[in-house]
């Protein structure tokens, strides 16, 4: 701070509190303050009212925009502190069409912002504390014993702690392009590994017309072959009866000759012969013919209908919507496409389990929380349900299980009991509920009281589960794989659920995505 012999008045008391500087043509309010005439013309101008003139210091209204007369002994004053040594006699010039402007801005700026609300002095300190800005006279006041520094000490703090971020947020944008472009060349795979089973279906498209055709001719050829057998046969038969019917005629003609011959001797000699006709021909009358049959190709039709039948299945099977298979997605794109991150319910936990502030973990204490009483409280389990229901749609969350060494961990309906310690009220133990166990170091799966063993690799810090509604699914992952899917019917509101049952300081904690 530097002050003068001459005047024996120091700097700052000399510094305009508008732009923090020497007086420049100073002028005082009728409230005894005064400023750059400048600073507090701009002030003014600056205000949405044009009409209100108030003091920037005191916030004083003057009903009349008082007269900006210059103060002369002020004035002289600051000449004679500008001729100090030491004592930064600068002044930004105004400059027309740009610094105008912005000593507007800064006008408003220093006013309103750089000036403690609540004493009118200048910002010089940071309170730790409450981490807000305060001035000196707020040392006394509700700041008392708080550590506080100056602003450019925090300043050069906060600036570093921001720096720090710096390559965590690279190292997080470089993460994210890498998964980028993981995710451009799977499309690409994709795109090439679907272009060729295109391309073989086209050719199996031209088989399947084939064999489609050879079929229809085969049962086509297999139709007429019958035909030409039978009418083979017919026509043999019709051959002989005509070649009967013209013995007959013969034989007629010869009987009507004889019986008109009126010679004796003559008949005679003819008898015999005509009695030998009559005899060829006299078996021809006793055959009876069978009645007409007509030929039967029902066997040809329901083959080649089964054929149609099993296609137009086929192409039922075909033209249902495809469904990409969970199956063929990872643990990462389930995340990225159905992730939740659910919410521990504290009126359904035992009261031997903790849930923490962000209602994430449940940890197994020794003694009793005093949880208030509720009707969805588990009173014998140590069990607690998560806030949220789910009956529609995919959902997949991640449980970390690092800190427990025994616990179950799954979905239930509302309606599974919760008075009690018998398997009505055990996740897993009935019908309302699907529950994946680690229990000495085992894993297994259990629903309806009915257990599953597992095989899993080593031993996972985190387990994946899937719920699909609509397919009434809940699968469970476990070292980067399917471990077990669950079938059911999940359109009726299920809740995910936590159990930590034997060892006090387990906790299971729902991820965060």
């Amino acid at each position: 701070m530097a002050s003068s012999s001459m005047t024996g008045v120091c700097a700052d008391e000399l510094q305009c509190i508008v732009c923090f500087e020497l007086y420049e043509e100073p002028i005082t309010l009728p409230c005894g303050h005064s400023f750059c005439k400048v600073c507090i013309k701009q002030h003014w101008e600056s205000r949405e009212e044009a009409t209100v003139c108030d003091c920037p210091n005191c916030r004083e209204v003057f009903p009349i925009k008082p007269k900006c007369q210059k103060n002369v002994a002020l004035a002289k004053l600051v000449e004679k502190t500008k001729l100090v040594p030491g004592v930064n006699a600068e002044k930004t010039k105004l400059v027309p069409g740009v610094n105008e402007e912005k000593m507007k801005l800064t006008s408003v700026v220093n006013v309103e912002e750089r000036r403690c609300t609540e004493h009118g002095k200048p910002i010089q300190l940071f309170c730790k504390d409450d981490e807000s800005l305060m001035c000196v006279m707020c040392l006394v006041g509700q700041h008392k014993n708080h550590e506080v520094v100056p602003v450019e000490i925090v300043h050069d703090e906060l600036k570093g702690i921001l720096a720090e971020k710096c390559p965590e947020l690279s190292k997080s944008k470089q993460h994210l392009e890498s998964q980028l472009h993981q995710l451009k060349r799977e499309v690409e795979q994709t795109q090439d590994s679907g272009k060729g089973t295109v391309d073989r279906m086209e050719e199996k498209r031209l088989a399947l017309y084939q064999y489609v055709d050879k079929s229809v001719d085969l049962m086509k050829s297999s139709v007429i072959k019958r035909q030409n057998k039978k009418i083979f046969l017919l026509q043999k038969q019709m051959d002989k009866v005509k070649e009967q019917l013209n013995s007959l005629h013969e034989t007629n003609s010869t009987l009507k000759a004889a019986l008109q011959d009126l010679e004796t001797i003559s008949f005679l000699q003819g008898y015999k012969d005509v009695i030998k006709r009559l005899e060829s021909v006299s078996h021809f009358q006793t055959l009876k013919m069978a009645q007409p049959t007509v030929l039967d190709f029902s066997k040809e039709e329901k083959n080649l209908g089964s054929f149609i039948e099993l296609h137009e299945n086929f192409l039922k099977n075909i033209m249902k919507p495809v469904e990409l298979q969970m199956s063929e997605l990872d643990q990462s794109s389930l995340r990225s496409l159905y992730g939740r991150t659910p919410s521990l319910d504290p009126n359904t936990a035992h009261p031997w389990v903790k849930i923490s502030q962000d209602l994430r973990t449940a940890t197994r204490t020794r003694t009793d929380n005093h949880h208030p009483k509720h009707p969805d409280r588990f009173d014998r389990l140590a069990q607690v349900l998560s806030s949220e229901s789910f009956s529609s749609g995919r959902h997949y969350w991640e449980v970390e299980v690092r800190s427990s060494r025994s616990w179950g961990i799954g979905i239930c309906l509302n309606s599974m009991g919760r008075k009690g310690g018998g398997n009505e009220c055990m996740l897993g133990g009935n019908p309302e509920s699907w529950c994946l166990v680690k229990y000495e170091n085992k894993y297994s799966t259990w629903h309806n009281n009915q257990r599953t063993l597992l095989s899993v690799l080593g031993d996972p810090e985190r387990f994946g589960f899937l719920l699909d509604c609509a397919e009434g699914e809940f699968t469970c992952f476990g070292d980067s794989r399917v471990l077990h899917v669950f079938r059911g019917n999940f359109l009726d509101p299920v809740k995910p659920a936590i159990g930590v049952y034997r060892h006090v300081g387990d906790s299971v904690r729902f991820c965060s995505f």
